[in-house]
């Protein structure tokens, strides 16, 4: 196990920049790092969703109109808006080159390359864009604050970014992490999975109780700094990341529109709030 003499908790996750589970654990990865701060060490490794669409649906026995309801199961699950109006024509053949361009995103740091990350998952997942083009890469790159110039050469380097790819989650411990789950240790003997945990709540239970409830614990309250560093978001988002009921989220949202420091705008058929 990685980590064994380490004091602090370990948490293990593995994303993609397409894939509907990762929009779902926005609010746990973002508010973590709010309530802890460097107390825990956070490890995200970056994956795909599928390089070959058909082999995809194969793999899966899924057909075209069975992954729509599985997505709108998935947006039940977790308690997010996701765009289920899908067309099979919208569905990029490979979704690869997103993950090579979160990998040469990544390149700019880990906070810049997880804001690229976002941008591409709100792209993919509510506004239904070809996140697989470069002009959208590229519109995602300026959102996330990346040096453009820079992006463009790393992205041009597909055989070093493919080696980035393969060369992660060295230090994962040797168990079944993936898109929609959660390990969780004390870096000795004892280890937590979690499967869909989109509640922030559970994942911070488990994480009380292997660090002994030792940790201090910070209250976010600054949602329109929220809203500037990560993006439009959900209402359901806004309430867990702050740790309050989603009508008092909504309430304070409002407020922030009258005081023009947040706006409205619609995704996926519902409400979302972007800094203003």
């Amino acid at each position: 196990m990685p980590h064994a003499h380490s004091q602090k908790v370990h948490v293990y996750h593995t994303t993609a920049p397409t894939c509907f589970w990762s929009w779902g654990y926005e609010a746990v990865f973002n508010r973590l790092p709010l309530v802890y701060g460097d107390q825990i060490d956070i490890h995200v490794l970056t994956s795909c969703v599928y390089d070959d669409f058909r082999e995809y649906l194969k793999h899966y026995d899924m057909t075209f109109d069975e992954m729509i309801e599985w997505t709108k199961e998935g947006s039940e699950i977790m308690g997010v808006p996701l765009a289920t109006n899908l067309r099979r024509a919208m569905l990029p053949r490979s979704m690869m080159p997103a993950t090579l361009a979160a990998m040469a995103a990544y390149r700019q740091g880990p906070p810049k390359g997880a804001r690229f990350n976002r941008a591409i998952l709100r792209r993919w997942n509510l506004e239904l864009q070809d996140v697989t083009t470069e002009e959208t890469l590229l519109a995602a790159a300026e959102e996330a604050g990346l040096n453009v110039a820079r992006f463009r050469r790393n992205l041009a380097d597909a055989n070093g970014l493919q080696k980035d790819l393969e060369h992660q989650g060295h230090d994962f411990p040797h168990l079944p992490i993936g898109f929609y789950n959660i390990a969780i240790t004390d870096g000795d003997s004892r280890t937590v999975i979690l499967d869909h945990a989109f509640e922030p709540a559970v994942v911070e239970n488990a994480i009380d109780w292997l660090s002994g409830n030792a940790l201090t614990k910070a209250v976010p309250r600054n949602i329109s700094g929220y809203l500037h560093e990560h993006g439009p978001a959900p209402l359901m988002e806004i309430a867990r990341v702050f740790g309050v009921p989603r009508e008092s989220a909504k309430k304070q949202l409002i407020a922030l529109e009258k005081k023009n420091q947040a706006a409205r705008l619609t995704l996926a058929g519902v409400s979302h709030w972007r800094a203003a």
